[in-house]
């Protein structure tokens, strides 16, 4: 049986694979909570404005979502506070494969190698620095993504919710 620590810090080992400078990364997790990865290698990323997925699980604040959401994606996403105060966003790890393909609306697919911004394992609530991204639901292991469907099925609820006229399955 493993512990969460060590399911965080395996998954930490593996995410790092995916910095420019793996010392260098592992010094952002610790003093900004935060640092970039390239996106495409071993995960793709896919963003959405948090008031599409509120409105998908009916709760208005990212503490609110994790255990929906954690049993809806059954892998990690995390809340991106917007710094401006406009839109926040959430961003779920998926297949690099899915990212490519991806083109629903409401969302983005972060392109093959962009960097992204991902915060460290154990960020798991909001910190000191409100604008830094934190995990609503962690990764939970090396290579466990979101099945990219469950991501898709999540973004039809929430157009459905704010539309529910217009809205679409994906």
């Amino acid at each position: 049986m493993t512990t969460r620590a060590e399911r965080e810090m395996a998954a930490g080992h593996w995410l790092l694979a995916s910095a420019r400078s793996r010392p260098d990364a592992v010094d952002e997790w610790r003093e900004e909570g935060a640092t970039l990865l390239r996106t495409g290698l071993l995960f793709g990323a896919v963003s959405t404005t948090a008031a599409l997925v509120h409105a998908a699980v009916g709760v208005a604040t990212p503490q609110e979502c994790a255990a929906p959401l954690a049993e809806a994606l059954d892998g990690p996403l995390f809340y991106e506070p917007d710094p401006s105060g406009s839109e926040d966003a959430y961003t779920a790890l998926i297949p690099a494969s899915a990212a490519l393909r991806w083109r629903l609306p409401e969302s983005a697919a972060h392109p093959y190698r962009a960097m992204l911004l991902v915060p460290a394992p154990d960020r798991t609530s909001p910190g000191a620095d409100p604008t830094t991204p934190w995990w609503v639901v962690p990764v939970d292991g090396p290579g466990n993504l979101c099945p990219a469907n469950r991501v898709a099925a999540l973004l039809a609820l929430g157009r459905d919710a704010v539309s529910p006229t217009g809205g679409g399955a994906a």
